[in-house]
């Protein structure tokens, strides 16, 4: 019988990580649930342009929130 992959690489580049690591903080830091930090993560590319969209990014927002991790 052949061999068969079972895990395969989830991100072959750093950018779909720090895209996944960045909708984690934005969600985390207005909603404070694990559970949409979860939704983010899955959703993270599309989580971003909807924050950016409803204005969360607003007069620096970005900078905030990341500061407010650091």
């Amino acid at each position: 019988m052949g061999k068969t992959t079972v895990v395969q690489k989830v991100y072959s580049n750093p950018f779909g990580i720090l895209l996944s690591i960045l909708s984690v903080m934005v969600s985390w830091y207005f909603n404070h649930s694990i559970f949409w930090a979860i939704v983010a993560y899955i959703f993270s590319g599309f989580y971003l342009i909807y924050s950016l969209l409803i204005g969360r990014f607003v007069d620096g927002g970005f900078m905030e929130i990341i500061n407010s991790y650091f």
